[in-house]
């Protein structure tokens, strides 16, 4: 599966006469961080300069051990770059590699903040991670270093990047067909579309960036910050636009002045079975509005509970048009055989006669 570099500590720095020191704790992890990486693998730490030309002051290489629970590692830099903007980047061979191929790596590596090469200077608790998409833009995506899963990417989100990928090309695999009409017709017409849940809003970022719409990402308050500082750093498709908004989906839709929506987007929100009841209904509540609207809903399955949600789905009349799914990066080992997978399911209301 997809493992995550996390600093479990923010980077600081420590100055001696003629070096200053970098120091940092990470571990590698998968999505929720509920399991570590079991294999060797070398990582590389760099000091990059934070402006342009971005240039890499000084690296050093890591070694994750099957047996890490944790890695405490200090760079030194040369004294000479005192005072110096930098961020601190840690990342793999095989990793920048994928990044270069515009494909989602095995291990996703991870950029802090900037902040000053000084003594007793400490990296804001947010890091960065970047995507590379084939149309030559960055998804720039901040989330926190703390435990809140609001706030992280998760496996299905690199899925749904995948998912656009093919579903985007000029020949859509099975699967893809739909949402490939649906962005055709919205060459003549400007899209809209709304993300349900979308924590750090990675997956209706990377759309805005790829096809042209006006992109609402609705969350509750917590996720609102790192919604704002995402949509701040995206490369949008010219003419598209981005907004972040509140939706409790246990409140209902409030404000009759919604748009109608083409195209809803929900990733990874089928897991707890309470909550599913509630989005379903707000997705009922929107198709009300536009019996035409698409419902592409891509998640990861974790445990029996997420076959609520397409029981509500069923009961409430959506009906599935296509469905597929996307396997995703995966190191095999012993502990962790199985190729995991992304599922997608297309939905639209039924008609009543």
């Amino acid at each position: 599966m997809v493992h995550y570099i996390r600093f479990l500590r923010a980077p600081q720095c420590d100055a001696s006469k003629k070096t200053v020191g970098v120091s940092a704790v990470l571990a590698v992890q998968t999505d929720l961080s509920d399991a570590l990486l079991s294999q060797d693998v070398v990582l590389r730490a760099e000091i990059v300069e934070a402006n342009s030309p971005w240039r890499v002051l000084h690296s050093q290489s890591l070694q994750w051990q099957p047996t890490s629970r944790a890695l405490k590692f200090t760079i030194q830099c040369p004294g000479k770059y005192t005072s110096w903007p930098i961020q601190l980047h840690v990342t793999t061979q095989q990793t920048q590699s994928a990044v270069n191929l515009s494909e989602i790596p095995e291990i996703l590596d991870i950029w802090s903040c900037a902040f000053l090469l000084s003594d007793k200077q400490r990296s804001e608790p947010i890091v960065e991670r970047r995507l590379a998409l084939w149309n030559n833009t960055t998804v720039r995506i901040w989330e926190d270093i703390g435990e809140s899963m609001a706030r992280h990417i998760w496996d299905a989100s690199l899925g749904f990047v995948m998912y656009l990928a093919r579903a985007l090309s000029s020949s859509p695999p099975s699967g893809g067909g739909t949402l490939a009409a649906l962005v055709k017709s919205g060459k003549v017409r400007k899209l809209k579309v709304l993300e349900l849940g979308a924590g750090c809003g990675i997956v209706g970022i990377a759309f805005a960036q790829l096809v042209k719409c006006d992109m609402y990402l609705t969350d509750l308050d917590d996720a609102q910050e790192v919604l704002g500082k995402n949509i701040r750093c995206a490369s949008l498709m010219a003419g598209s636009t981005l907004q972040a908004d509140v939706l409790d989906w246990s409140s209902g839709l409030e404000d009759s002045t919604n748009p109608n929506f083409d195209l809803i987007l929900v990733s990874d929100c089928i897991y707890n079975p309470d909550r599913s009841v509630h989005l379903v209904e707000i997705l009922r509540q929107l198709a009300a509005r536009a019996p035409n609207t698409l419902i592409l809903v891509g998640f990861k399955r974790r445990h029996e509970a997420d076959t609520v949600f397409f029981e509500h789905m069923r009961k409430t009349k959506f009906e599935i048009v296509e469905s597929t799914n996307i396997p995703l990066p995966h190191r095999p080992s012993d502990y962790d055989a199985d190729t995991p997978t992304t599922e997608f399911y297309t939905y639209r209301r039924q008609t009543v006669v």
